[in-house]
């Protein structure tokens, strides 16, 4: 069986996507990996073919990100239409790569765009593989001006659905109104580097880790949420860029700020804030730690579902005042991590990627 792998224009997705590519390639199948070129990097990381699906470049991705609006309705629908761009402008491409080595299936991820058109093209069945939590549905409204001139062209008048849909929400958090899902556990990814034994020992005081890159955790705001945190008597960890990272280290003598591999780090830590993005979210619920969303840049609904489950806090405007004192309840109420707790054990129960394998082969049979 050959399986294409599609899932999505970020890092994060890649690793998100890992451990069933790889239990699919444990399994004596072949698989290929396709993402645009600033991704490449990432999918080779992991030990995975990668094919180039788009010349979308780093550089390209950043300009998008900084002229994202401000509205969050139509940060989705931008985000939906550039994903958009690139499943039709990857199809060509995909095609080309079909005269040579023909899938048998092709898993796509949230932004469901590319995988499904490749799978019609070929007549052969698609999968559906959620990177985390959030809801990627609301990225459908900017997609659609885009994809109806190849729809039309296809004959149809939606994107196909996925022959199987994997979803790794926790059950508990899941949202009454979901699309029926086949569960699968999620397994924490990032990024790695060699370990030292700060990262994964836990001392005397609590942790708190906070993430950076994004507008709040910035620069100057980097520094000044790390010097606020740590009024609270806690050992503070950030995770930022080194472009960022050296900015701000030799105004945090005891602070470790600089890339961190969080799947390591998130066991050791009590509270974990950050801007509401799904890897983080999913790694911290994985470890069992209360999360603090942050002036979020994402859509809040799932992070609204952890708040009302008890296992997180959100504070969506308010000053380093605000965030100190949700921080100081997350630290001081052992709820939190209690009810963090269950989550993670419910995540550990749920099929591990190498039970997937066996839907998968049964798809491919059942077209044969």
């Amino acid at each position: 069986m050959k399986v294409l792998f599609i899932p999505g224009n970020s890092p994060y997705p890649i690793f998100s996507h890992a451990p069933l590519a790889t239990a699919v390639r444990n399994a004596g199948h072949q698989v290929f990996m396709g993402g645009i070129d600033w991704v490449l990097p990432n999918i080779t990381s992991v030990g995975l073919p990668a094919v180039k699906i788009s010349p979308v470049s780093m550089e390209e991705v950043g300009a998008f990100m900084g002229a994202m609006p401000e509205d969050p309705v139509e940060q989705l629908k931008a985000v939906g239409r550039v994903y958009a761009e690139i499943a039709v402008d990857s199809l060509d491409r995909l095609l080309d790569l079909a005269d040579h080595w023909r899938p048998d299936l092709v898993v796509g991820g949230g932004m469901f765009y590319t995988a499904p058109l490749l799978a019609h093209h070929l007549g052969i069945p698609s999968v559906r593989l959620e990177w985390d939590r959030i809801d990627s549905r609301g990225y459908d409204p900017g997609a659609g001006p885009v994809l109806a001139p190849v729809l039309a062209e296809l004959g149809l008048d939606r994107v196909p659905g996925p022959d199987l849909w994997l979803d790794v929400c926790p059950p508990s958090l899941r949202p009454a109104d979901a699309i029926p899902a086949r569960p699968m556990r999620w397994v924490p990814g990032n990024p790695q580097k060699p370990l030292e034994p700060w990262m994964y020992t836990k001392g005397d005081r609590p942790r708190v880790y906070i993430t950076a890159g994004t507008r709040l955790f910035s620069g100057d705001g980097l520094r000044d949420m790390a010097r606020s945190i740590g009024k609270l008597g806690a050992e503070v960890v950030v995770g930022a860029p080194e472009n960022v990272a050296a900015e701000v280290r030799d105004e945090l003598p005891d602070v470790h700020v600089g890339w961190v591999p969080l799947d390591v780090l998130a066991p050791t830590c009590d509270v974990i804030i950050h801007h509401g993005g799904g890897g983080t979210d999913m790694t911290s619920l994985n470890a069992g730690v209360p999360q603090l969303v942050a002036h979020p840049e994402y859509p809040t609904t799932a992070t609204r579902q952890i708040v009302g489950y008890g296992a997180a806090a959100l504070v969506e405007s308010g000053g380093y005042e605000e965030i100190n004192a949700a921080c100081e309840l997350l630290l001081g109420d052992p709820s939190f991590r209690e009810r963090a707790q269950t989550v993670s054990r419910e995540m550990a129960q749920l099929p591990p990627a190498a039970e997937i394998v066996a839907d998968l082969e049964r798809l491919v049979d059942g077209r044969a």
